[in-house]
């Protein structure tokens, strides 16, 4: 049987690099990213992890249209359709919301969602042919539980849900499964900035009382996209450690 392969959307650092290294050893992995140097890092992170696979990183920022139709459609050319998507790329502007205009807005949600359609312009309508496959949206526990200073990010990950839920409907007769993930506190790049007196006093509101590990979502991306979790679409799996409960 053909090895699968999986496109990850931001996987030069953090969560998404995770998610590359977790994949590898199974899949062969496409992923994206921003910054050139991001790229190189986990290329050279995950050179020795699949000897019988393969990964691929490429520079794309998925708000440019064009780009992603043309890179779209030369991975379908050659490799075919893949077998699961996971849309990890992303961005957040953290302010409260008076000190937000419209132009932020559109910004992240163009980052955020428009990202994703432009992706599945091309690509859903090759995995519908093929009768499979997997869309995991990364989505975040801001969108249940809220918190201040986050409206707009909170109202594209909630979207996000919205999305899966609808689109599972609409790709579950060719086969395809759609699903959201999302996380809490996750350790990390934005984490490690965060004074650790208020990091003490986060871990307390946490039922766990830690933070989540990037390895830890990798692994939950890992069963929502693979055959595990074959009868479950249009849902969304939390993984906070009891934050939201």
């Amino acid at each position: 049987m053909a090895r699968k392969w999986v496109l990850i959307t931001g996987g030069s650092r953090g969560i998404g690099r995770a998610l590359v290294t977790h994949l590898l050893p199974e899949w062969n992995v496409v992923f994206t990213g921003r910054r050139e140097e991001g790229i190189k890092q986990t290329l050279a992170l995950v050179q020795n992890l699949s000897p019988s696979g393969w990964v691929k990183g490429i520079r794309c920022d998925g708000c440019d249209e064009a780009l992603v139709t043309r890179l779209g459609g030369e991975l379908i050319e050659a490799f075919g359709a893949p077998a699961a998507v996971i849309h990890n790329a992303g961005m957040t502007v953290d302010a409260l919301q008076i000190h937000q205009d419209a132009q932020i807005w559109r910004s992240l949600l163009d980052n955020n969602l428009v990202a994703i359609v432009n992706w599945h312009q091309t690509l859903l309508p090759a995995m519908m042919t093929e009768g499979r496959g997997a869309v995991l949206l990364m989505s975040s526990v801001s969108a249940i539980k809220g918190n201040p200073g986050q409206t707009a990010y909170a109202a594209s990950k909630a979207a996000m849900m919205g999305m899966a839920r609808s689109l599972a409907r609409e790709v579950g007769r060719f086969g395809l499964r759609v699903n959201c993930l999302a996380p809490g506190l996750i350790h990390g790049e934005m984490v490690q900035a965060i004074p650790e007196s208020k990091l003490k006093v986060m871990r307390q509101n946490i039922p766990l009382r830690r933070l989540g590990q990037a390895q830890e979502v990798a692994q939950a991306a890992a069963f929502l996209i693979g055959e595990g979790s074959g009868y479950i679409t249009g849902q969304t799996l939390i993984l906070d450690g009891g934050l939201s409960a």
